[in-house]
């Protein structure tokens, strides 16, 4: 208890220091990242070429000369000054005092001394000219002390922007694996130095040898450690080389170690995940990477009115977020401070990927880089069909898989019994290719109880067997996004495009409007080269995309999507600076299953204890907490229906159900008669048999009290009187095994309701025939009535939808043909009479005819209040100019003269939403 007190004493601390960063010591802090990794840069390539053009050369001595960093390089001192620049960029105080002490104040330390020296005559003037020494060098000296004191005073001032101190423990193992790698420099130098020259030379003579080449290389990263140690390297350049190898591997291990963090402080837990679910039931509607926010393995960290949240991930030294924040956009950027000062707290670089363009506009704000990564292919389900031309590969795969006989099925997991899933679990592993790839699209786990809302789809052979399995999340209510896929490999060519396929068909009846597909990564990289406008870099880029694809399956992924018609959106990736976007894309490489994480796994847990997953309570498969997500799931749906202007009484009724384990919305169960064939039937009948009836319809009455309850059940315009006896209803009941007692219904049951009921005719003392129920099921809950008024406008609504069914009959009856909206084209495909409906507007075109004839047939057709707009058509492009875009690309496939009529409904029916959809359902 008493650490984690001061765990958070110590992240309180951090909080006001970042709280006290003002802007010009966060600028400074950032300048000197940059200067930092600049000569880092410089030195690599002075290293490694050994010279540049002597006036750029010199000039960049000189500059770096005046900030106190080195101008002689190798690659150690390379190596060395890109760490110090990558502490600094990550905020460390430790590096920060490093470059203070040991660059910039040893520089003025030794600058003075220097001009102290040189004043008072303690260096000779024959030295100084031995080493070219001139006035303008001594201005340079007492410029670069300047300098170098402002520097380090400038860096002292802004402290504060360098809140990160090293975590615990790692000091003393950290100088240990330093020292470690010195020695063994040393050791492996004079091994091979053994191997290497076999002169007349003592070990002493060998060691010491050795251990001056180990430090050469220090005296460049000193101020004038040239001049204060006249060393020069031997010419061993096997030597040199295993020394420089293993000393560059100490520094990296040692620097690694000074970096790690703990994965332990970085798990989800049960709070969490509950405060992620609410605010995607609450806000996740449009998000189609929201759900995925649920993987256990990512953090949250919250906004200040905990309306927002990001989750995360430590991968080594990035904190990589996904996706764009969960909860209110309006807070958005207060979770987004959130993340960036704790990834500046603890000394990672912030990441992010999956970004939407609204996202990264956010993280723009807040001082982060975005650039495109890839796009998102989503199907829109009003816009595919199998039979457009364009889909020829996805139609081929549908008639494949109907020759063999396959099958699909398309339920939420709430509908798939407990065994079953447990099996396609089983398969789910059993199909698994490797390591599960998609730390931004995918939720890592299937058939887990929280996630009854996943939609699965299943693809089964011949006999029966599954042979692939797909999984999408909801987003909102009426969208979906790819989680899980899955097929055997016995299963045939396609059965993956088949799955979607049925599941986008069979969408358009779900009432789902959205489908989102996979993740293409470098997408744009594909179709800027394949352009015929593509330079060479444009070319060049695809081919490098191309030949990694081969391990990445970078263009198959875009390939795979394409065949259908997506709607493609750009996701970016947003980083920190320039510097830390080759970290981040590493990191998102071992997020996303590209690159192989093991190894550096074991590297890192042969040097630190990391988090051991076999000691968690795993509180996602506790009764309790499962519970709490399926409640936050039904009081979401139960306020959805509230808000829509459900009574609370009905909501109340409706949740009872439930809880008694009785469907409120089910399919009859049996076959039945309807009413008015009863009543056709037996309406002059005053004996009856013992035949059971089944009939099924809304109540539109309830009345009785006690034991006896009488009610009214209408079947579209006929009804019958229903006669509920307690006996014999819980008699029936309690035989059938069935859970709709006489209790339910008088608690239950209400106006409005659809039952499915059984029972026999009887007639009522008043010679009314009746349906004594011996049994009842309800088949759908009403939770809302309608209004007198509402009545009124149904039948408003019915009369203009017969009117609209005999405009429809009469033109067709004329030879008409209906087509989809107002379509042009079908006139060029040579049909002469085409009409479409489209909400409440009617559009006529007959081709070959004038105004007059087109007038004359619709006179016959409508009532005379109707109002038409008539225009007459011919394919002239300069009589055409003003022209919508759609009839202008019809003219130009070389369309007849026509006549084309425009008429609308009455106002009360467009107000009514009457349209051809609803007329034909």
């Amino acid at each position: 208890m008493k650490n984690k007190k001061s765990a958070k004493v110590k992240q309180d601390k951090v909080k006001q220091r970042l709280k006290r960063v003002k802007p010009w010591q966060d600028k400074s802090a950032k300048l000197l990242g940059h200067l930092l990794q600049f000569a880092s840069i410089y030195a690599l390539i002075v290293g490694i070429v050994g010279w540049l053009m002597p006036p750029v050369q010199k000039l960049l001595s000189g500059f770096l000369y005046l900030f106190a960093l080195p101008t002689d390089f190798s690659i150690f001192n390379a190596i060395v000054l890109f760490i110090l620049a990558s502490s600094i960029r990550h905020r460390r105080r430790l590096a920060l005092w490093i470059e203070i002490i040991y660059f910039q104040l040893a520089f003025v330390a030794f600058g003075l001394i220097f001009l102290l020296a040189y004043f008072f005559g303690l260096v000779t003037k024959e030295a100084l000219d031995m080493s070219q020494f001139s006035i303008f060098s001594l201005l340079f000296v007492i410029l670069g002390v300047v300098v170098s004191l402002a520097t380090a005073v400038l860096m002292i001032l802004s402290r504060n922007a360098f809140p990160t101190k090293i975590v615990n423990g790692t000091w003393w193992k950290g100088i240990i694996i330093a020292a470690v790698g010195f020695v063994c420099s040393i050791i492996g130098g004079v091994f091979v130095s053994f191997l290497t020259f076999h002169g007349s030379v003592s070990l002493a003579q060998r060691i010491a040898y050795v251990f001056r080449e180990s430090v050469s290389d220090f005296r460049y990263l000193l101020p004038f450690g040239q001049e204060i140690f006249p060393y020069s390297s031997g010419n061993n350049i096997w030597v040199s080389t295993t020394i420089s190898v293993i000393m560059l591997l100490g520094f990296i291990s040692a620097f690694l170690i000074f970096t790690r963090s703990t994965q332990k402080e970085l798990s989800a837990n049960a709070k969490q995940e509950l405060a992620i679910r609410q605010l995607i039931l609450d806000y996740g509607d449009n998000d189609s990477l929201a759900y995925f926010a649920t993987r256990r393995d990512k953090k949250a960290i919250f906004s200040k009115n905990k309306k927002a949240a990001i989750t995360y991930h430590l991968f080594g030294d990035v904190l990589l977020a996904s996706g764009d924040p969960i909860g209110d956009e309006k807070s958005w950027k207060s979770a987004g401070e959130a993340f960036l000062n704790l990834a500046r707290a603890q000394g990672w670089t912030p990441g992010v990927i999956g970004s939407s363009e609204a996202g990264a506009k956010m993280y723009a704000q807040l001082g982060l880089n975005a650039t495109v990564f890839g796009d998102e292919a989503v199907v829109i389900v009003r816009d595919f069909s199998i039979e457009n031309p364009a889909m020829h590969d996805v139609a081929q795969v549908m008639r494949r898989a109907k020759r063999e006989n396959y099958q699909v099925k398309i339920r939420r997991q709430a509908e798939i019994p407990a065994t079953e899933l447990s099996d396609l679990t089983k398969l789910t592993e059993q199909w698994r290719n490797g390591d599960e790839r998609g730390y931004s699209m995918a939720s890592s786990r299937f058939g887990d109880p929280t996630d009854q809302q996943i939609m699965i789809v299943t693809a089964s052979d011949a006999a029966g067997k599954v042979q692939g399995i797909l999984s999408f999340v909801p987003v909102g209510s009426d969208k979906l996004s790819l989680d899980t896929m899955r097929r055997s490999p016995e299963a045939m060519n396609g059965a993956v495009t088949f799955m979607i396929s049925s599941l986008i068909e069979a969408a358009k009846e779900k009432e789902i409007s959205e489908i989102s597909l996979n993740f293409a990564a470098a997408r744009q990289f594909f179709i800027n080269g394949e352009t015929l406008q593509a330079n060479a870099l444009d070319k060049a880029a695809r081919t490098v995309m191309k030949f990694f694809s081969r391990w990445y399956q970078l263009e198959s992924l875009y390939r795979s999507n394409d065949i259908y018609l997506p709607e493609w959106r750009t996701r970016y990736i947003c980083y920190d600076n320039g510097g830390s976007l080759t970290s981040v894309l590493f990191a998102i490489g071992q997020a996303e299953g590209f690159v192989p994480t093991n190894i550096f796994s074991k590297i890192k847990s042969f040097f630190s204890r990391d988090y051991d997953p076999r000691t968690e309570n795993r509180w996602w498969k506790k009764s309790d907490f499962i519970k709490k997500v399926h409640r936050l799931e039904e009081n979401k749906r139960l306020e959805l229906l509230n808000e829509a202007g459900h009574d609370d009484s009905y909501l109340k009724k409706l949740n009872d159900l439930r809880e008694n384990g009785i469907p409120p919305f089910s399919l009859p169960d049996s076959e039945t008669e309807s009413v008015e064939t009863l009543r056709n039937k037996f309406e002059s009948v005053d004996e009856f048999d013992e035949k059971e009836y089944s009939i099924h319809g809304k109540l539109i009455s309830l009345r009785g009290r006690g034991a006896m309850q009488f009610a009214d059940l209408a079947d579209n315009q006929a009804k019958i009187q229903l006669v509920i006896k307690r006996d014999t209803l819980n008699e029936y009941a309690e035989l059938e095994n069935r859970l709709e007692n006489f209790a339910i219904w008088k608690k239950d049951v209400t106006i409005g309701d659809r039952v499915l009921v059984k029972g026999n005719l009887m007639r009522t003392q008043t010679g009314e025939l009746s349906l004594r129920v011996n049994s009842c099921k309800m088949l759908s809950k009403t939770l809302r009535e309608l209004t007198d008024i509402e009545k009124i406008d149904h039948t408003k609504f019915i009369e203009r939808t017969e009117y609209l069914s005999r405009i429809r009959r009469d033109l067709l009856s004329n030879r008409f043909v209906e087509v989809d909206k107002q379509d042009y084209l079908a006139l060029a495909a040579g049909y002469d009479k085409v009409f479409s409906i489209q909400n409440s507007k009617v559009t006529v075109l007959w081709a070959y005819q004038s105004i007059e004839s087109l007038k004359n047939l619709l006179s016959n057709l409508l009532e005379d209040e109707v109002l038409m707009d008539l225009s007459e058509v011919f394919p002239d492009p300069e009589a055409n100019e003003d022209a919508l875009p759609e009839l202008k690309r019809a003219l130009s496939y070389g369309l007849p003269a026509f006549a084309m009529a425009e008429f609308y409904l009455p106002t009360e029916a467009a107000d009514l939403g009457v349209d051809s959809e609803n007329e034909k359902k």
